[in-house]
């Protein structure tokens, strides 16, 4: 039997995380040396713990290495390779991204996202909504790849997908995991990865609000702009506290809480972050601008902080309870 994963091993793989994501060239090359790193393994050991650290070197470092599909095909009980990618829901939604068409034997129609993994892998998973309760289909990743427009992110790590798939590219893919486990897990891990984006943003306004010099002493004595970094953190700190607690128990209504807090915490961070930094953040130089843009991206994810409420509002209602998330 394998020695649990603690937190100094976890610390130790976090760091060599961070690292190959920050020495790769892109994308494609820091998800070969995460996967030389025991990423897999990770994920199959500690499953949600794995996910929120590798998440957390994710935000810190801005990479756009594709471990999404890995959290979600673990999430369904599909073996996680770098030869498969995941069809993820559109942008503000969580639900199947495919349905089947109606004709007797058709395929399926796609709207959805993909991540730049889609343009190396060999096969795509899909989720598919329909009257039976969904169900869920391997299909050729080849069909899915279109040429890439240009959006927000300029790293392109998710590109929308909507499309027709033939039947004849389709073969059924049977799994007993639900399509909630895998919306759980991603919610969680994009939170993770949501927070530790906001907590760089806000160290660079703060670093900057130190070294900046306006009417002979630094900006960072001024009220308005101490309010502005402590209003960023008293949300960050809230939203990372309610992922924290959903690492530990896994759940669908605390994983959508934790992503829409952390969502609206890096936004919120975000926003202050640019207004400190001021004309500097607006720059090509600064990788502010980067960080920025990737956080509009992650926040869209599986429900975004603007959707998200709306979503809990209705799961609460149909409870006919809010239950205790945390106990204080």
């Amino acid at each position: 039997m394998s020695r649990p994963i603690d937190a100094d091993d976890l610390a130790l793989m976090a760091a060599g995380f961070e690292a190959a994501m920050a020495g790769a060239s892109d994308s494609r090359e820091a998800e070969q040396s995460i996967h030389e790193l025991g990423w897999a393994d990770l994920l199959d050991a500690a499953p949600a713990r794995g996910a929120a650290m590798a998440f957390g070197a994710l935000g810190a470092t801005g990479s756009a290495a594709g471990l999404l599909d890995d959290v979600v095909a673990r999430a369904l009980g599909i073996g996680v390779s770098l030869q498969t990618c995941v069809v993820l829901p559109a942008p503000h939604q969580a639900g199947p991204p495919a349905r089947r068409r109606n004709e007797m034997g058709g395929g399926l129609v796609v709207n959805g996202l993909v991540s730049a993994r889609a343009e190396s892998a060999t096969a795509a998973v899909v989720a598919i909504a329909d009257e039976d309760g969904g169900g869920f289909a391997r299909v050729d990743a080849s069909s899915l790849r279109r040429p890439a427009a240009g959006g927000v992110d300029p790293q392109n790590a998710y590109r929308r997908v909507s499309m027709e798939v033939p039947a004849d590219a389709v073969t059924p893919l049977k799994t007993e995991a639900a399509w909630e486990s895998a919306v759980t897990a991603a919610r969680a891990a994009l939170a993770c990865q949501l927070i530790a984006g906001a907590r760089w943003m806000l160290a660079q306004a703060r670093q900057h609000a130190l070294d900046r010099v306006q009417f002979g002493r630094p900006v960072a004595s001024f009220q308005s702009i101490r309010h502005k970094l402590a209003e960023s953190l008293v949300q960050i700190e809230g939203a990372a506290s309610v992922a924290e607690a959903c690492w530990r128990d896994p759940d669908l209504l605390l994983a959508g809480l934790a992503k829409a807090l952390a969502g609206q915490a890096a936004l919120t961070a975000a926003a202050h972050a640019q207004q400190v930094l001021a004309g500097i953040g607006f720059t090509a130089e600064h990788r502010f601008h980067l960080r920025l843009k990737q956080v509009l991206v992650i926040d869209t994810l599986f429900g975004s902080a603007r959707s998200l409420p709306a979503e809990i509002g209705r799961d609460l209602l149909i409870r006919g309870t809010a239950p205790r998330l945390i106990q204080l």
